[in-house]
């Protein structure tokens, strides 16, 4: 079985990220189940996925993704 586990990775990793600011993994895990399970939380998740699943920027302004389609990974602008 390889980690995190396919059936629950969002959980796993968002966990696994939060963990070293907190006392317990239990305290972790609980805190990344109810970010993953948040209806809000889910809805962005997959707006963000559409848009950039379609070439288009999700609008979000600290997103590495669109940042890079923009200015290039040299961070000068991008020929369009």
């Amino acid at each position: 079985m390889s980690y995190p586990p396919s059936d629950d990775r969002l959980t796993h990793l968002i966990a696994q990220e939060i963990n070293p600011h907190l006392d317990t993994w239990k305290f972790a895990f609980w805190l990344a189940q109810g970010i993953v399970k948040c209806p809000d939380i889910q809805a962005e998740l997959r707006r963000l996925g559409e848009a950039h699943a379609a070439g288009q920027h999700c609008g979000d302004r600290n997103c590495e993704h669109c940042w890079t389609a923009t200015l290039g990974p040299s961070g000068e602008e991008a020929d369009r």
